[in-house]
């Protein structure tokens, strides 16, 4: 698992520049949706819950002798990976266990395939495709052509990894003639290292993860414990009801860091998780009767009542803070005022519900200043004898517990349709009904029987958002052509095939670190929350003494941090350091993936220049083109990357025997597809001419191809 290190060279050729930008986004139509006669869905589908799957806790060693006790969470290839029960994640090869511990992974390897039998895969990808085709014969439309293999690889790559594959990855998937190739490979790149890496930059942009809440508080324990529950793969509803019944400091529970983002604009924090969980869109509502929707201000406060007896900030510690740092204590204010924050900035639940209804409140259903009392809202009128709307009201410092427990219920009307469609847009570039922050009415969906269909799968996985995607990637709705954006004037789109769209920042990226230091960028984990241990302080009044001993537990920290490498310099050492291998630098430029990077990245970052979003509101990101992202790829910093002679891409293309061979493996590497004979020619004609190998690696980034998943 060693990363090559390598000088980088400069590349100077010109190149006629290829547009970067997208199609442009065409303002979605509202359009009645015509029903169908379709076939039932599955009716029950036999699948375990993931709580029900076995845990499996083992004390590993290695071929040094050196031990850790984690639990194992799969085997791909020769790559295993275990977490710790502090939510470490470490991965590295399998050569590194002992000969025992290496069978005992193959075995647990077999004994955590639960999940959907492949029949039931089939069955339930099989209804997705039935009820697209009979939507579209209804419209008088066609299902797309099947996609290639080409087309498939890349689109599967990009959408289950997060990241186009390498050389060597696509040739071996050409290589294999069997029938069941595409339902192997899904199988495979779902249980790989490289799933959880972009399930969590998808994850990230929902949630807005970020490095710092507000103006300068640490949440790296929230980024942290993200990316330990979706690789321990734990399920949607569990992890929703993790953050939403948190409780203490960010310090010391992760899970509070959703509810905390907000800790200074409760109300703000309702409207958003209304939307990120249930797709319901109440944020006008929250000052005012909803102009374009059934909410009215009083359902809004309603609904936030619930979270009216959750604290979020412990005042009196930050009026003893305020003291200290005003008293000549000698130590450093800003710090002090930092330690307080993080101190007091925690989740706790009183024993009264404090929220009133606005001063400005001007309806006659309640008075301004009144105490609002905690209500459900309902979609349809049958919702309120739902077994989930039987909640209790009466003890304040339960409400969030109850409210969590309606919340993520199966039998929640928007729980399980929200998430559902928003990973259909997450592999479609357009969800079933948009905007998907707005799913209030889902008859007004493209198509109601698949939504219905969705939601039903979603429920039969139990949430488990790796079991959906392998559903949705075996239909043949998935691996069909791609269309062009669609023109939403003249109606809804029904799923021909996916939409071509363009790569997102952190797919460029991510391509293009595994493009110069190879697949083992999967590998590389970075771990910040523990930083942040040292400034959790003892409870009660904040003394002199205890800030200094936080200060000096931090300085100790900086000091005794280790590299985690073993001593022979290639393998990662068991439970050290990094949770996985040390990234390189190069070019100013960090080579990990870009969850591994700062949350979000720094504005001039590749990332933002691409589109990565603030993380101010789910969803930011954005794939528009811009001129900066030309000159990023021409001539910028990741360009000399892409042209190193020693890049992982180039190397492996110069290890080919021939000329012709060399041009196959860059075009595998950047295209994932073997060149045209015309593209084959004209780049051996180039090799002829003086050009070398990463002239021509340079030319295909500089393709709209590369940017585009078709």
């Amino acid at each position: 698992m060693n990363l090559r290190r390598s000088p980088l060279g400069f590349l100077t050729i010109l190149l006629a520049a290829s547009c970067l930008w997208g199609a442009p986004k065409k303002k979605a139509a509202k359009a009645e949706a015509k029903p169908a006669a379709v076939p039932a869905a599955v009716a029950t589908v036999p699948v375990r819950s993931l709580e029900d799957r076995p845990q499996i806790w083992h004390l590993w060693t290695d071929v040094e002798g050196r031990k850790v006790d984690a639990m194992f969470c799969g085997l791909s290839g020769d790559i295993v990976s275990l977490q710790t029960k502090d939510g470490r994640n470490y991965r590295f090869s399998v050569a590194v266990l002992s000969p025992e511990d290496r069978e005992f992974a193959k075995a647990c390897a077999g004994k955590q395939q639960g999940g959907f039998p492949r029949s039931v895969v089939a069955a339930a990808a099989a209804d997705i495709d039935r009820i697209v085709e009979a939507r579209l014969a209804a419209e008088g439309q066609k299902p797309n052509r099947p996609a290639t293999d080409e087309e498939f690889l890349r689109r599967l790559y990009v959408d289950a990894v997060g990241r186009t594959p390498t050389a060597a990855e696509a040739a071996a998937f050409f290589a294999d003639t069997a029938a069941d190739r595409r339902e192997r490979l899904i199988d495979r790149l779902l249980q790989s290292p490289g799933y959880s890496l972009q399930m969590y930059n998808w994850l990230a942009d929902l949630l807005r993860a970020k490095d710092v809440v507000g103006k300068r508080l640490p949440a790296f324990t929230f980024e942290d414990w993200l990316k330990a529950r979706i690789t321990a793969n734990a399920p949607w509803d569990a992890m929703v009801r993790e953050m939403m019944t948190a409780d203490g400091r960010l310090l010391d529970n992760g899970a509070a860091g959703f509810l905390l983002f907000d800790a200074d604009m409760p109300l703000d924090g309702v409207s958003n998780l209304i939307t990120t969980f249930l797709g319901s869109n109440m944020s006008c509502a929250q000052c005012h009767d909803h102009p374009l929707a059934d909410w009215s201000q009083r359902q809004f406060y309603e609904m936030a009542a619930f979270l009216g007896a959750t604290d979020m900030k412990n005042e009196s510690m930050l009026a003893e803070v305020r003291k200290l740092s005003r008293a000549d204590s000698g130590l450093n204010k800003n710090f002090i005022r930092l330690l307080g924050e993080i101190n007091a900035t925690r989740l706790s639940d009183a024993s009264a519900n404090r929220l009133t209804f606005p001063k400005d409140y001007k309806y006659d259903d309640a008075k301004p200043g009144e105490p609002v009392k905690p209500a459900l809202i309902e979609w349809d009128a049958g919702d309120a004898k739902r077994q989930s709307y039987a909640v209790s009201t009466k003890s304040p410092a339960l409400l969030r517990d109850e409210f969590a427990r309606w919340l993520t219920s199966p039998d929640n009307p928007r729980f399980a349709t929200n998430i559902a469609n928003r990973v259909w847009k997450k592999s479609f570039g357009m969800a079933v009904k948009e905007p998907v922050d707005d799913i209030d009415d889902v008859s007004a969906a493209s198509s109601p029987q698949l939504l219905a269909h969705l939601t039903q799968v979603m429920r039969a996985a139990r949430f488990d958002l790796r079991e959906f995607q392998r559903v949705v990637f075996n239909s043949r709705t998935y691996q069909s052509a791609a269309s062009p954006a669609p023109d939403l004037s003249k109606g809804p789109y029904l799923f021909n095939g996916p939409i071509v769209r363009r790569l997102t920042a952190e797919q460029v990226w991510d391509s293009l670190v595994v493009a110069a230091v190879g697949p083992t960028a999967d590998n590389i984990l970075l771990r910040r929350g523990d930083d942040l241990k040292p400034m959790a302080l003892p409870e009660g009044k904040i003394s002199v003494a205890a800030v200094k001993e936080a200060a000096e537990k931090m300085r100790g920290m900086r000091g005794t941090k280790k590299s985690a490498k073993s001593s022979s310099g290639t393998d990662a050492g068991l439970a050290k350091g990094y949770d996985g291998e040390k990234p390189q630098t190069r070019q100013g430029l960090m080579l990990a993936r870009a969850s591994e990077l700062p949350q979000p990245a720094p504005e001039t970052h590749f990332l933002r220049v691409f589109g990565q979003g603030d993380r101010l509101l789910s969803n930011s990101s954005t794939v528009d083109g811009s001129v900066p992202q030309v000159l990023q790829l021409m001539n910028g910093p990741v360009a000399r990357l892409i042209t190193d002679p020693k890049s992982h891409a180039v190397q492996a293309a110069s290890l080919e025997p021939s000329p012709a061979a060399q041009v196959q493996s860059l075009y595998l590497a950047f295209l994932s597809r073997k060149p045209n004979s015309a593209e084959a020619a004209s780049a051996l004609k180039a090799l002829e001419g003086g050009l070398g190998l990463t002239d021509i690696a340079w030319a295909l980034v500089n393709t709209r191809e590369y940017l585009f998943i078709r």
